[in-house]
């Protein structure tokens, strides 16, 4: 997933956000199951766009119907994964959201 849009969610699975990941880059992944969540993660109104956009972070929202599912898919600096992720989780997620971290493969000189 080297090209991020914040456009439309594309309708994709779980499994194909794992394998278009860059493994020299990390990612924050938040899900949130659409049936049993009030709101949606999407939601422009969310306090987590203004964050991403004012860190300049790039995201894709990708939503999986085949599961009722939704996910939020981030590409943060290297290195600040935990704090990143303590800031995102900040601005409002519920506490049923899941998060993964996906952090960039170290590359041995």
């Amino acid at each position: 997933m080297t090209k991020f849009f914040h456009t439309d969610p594309r309708e994709e699975s779980f499994l194909w956000i794992k394998q278009t990941l860059d493994p020299s880059a990390s990612y924050i992944v938040f899900e949130n199951e659409l049936n049993a969540q009030e709101g949606s993660i999407f939601d422009p109104a969310h306090m987590a766009y203004g964050y991403l956009e004012k860190e300049k972070f790039f995201w894709q929202q990708v939503i999986d119907m085949d599961v009722s599912r939704e996910y939020l898919v981030i590409r943060i600096p290297i290195g600040q994964e935990d704090k990143v992720l303590a800031k995102a989780m900040g601005c409002g997620f519920s506490e049923n959201t899941i998060c993964y971290i996906f952090k960039a493969k170290e590359v041995r000189k």
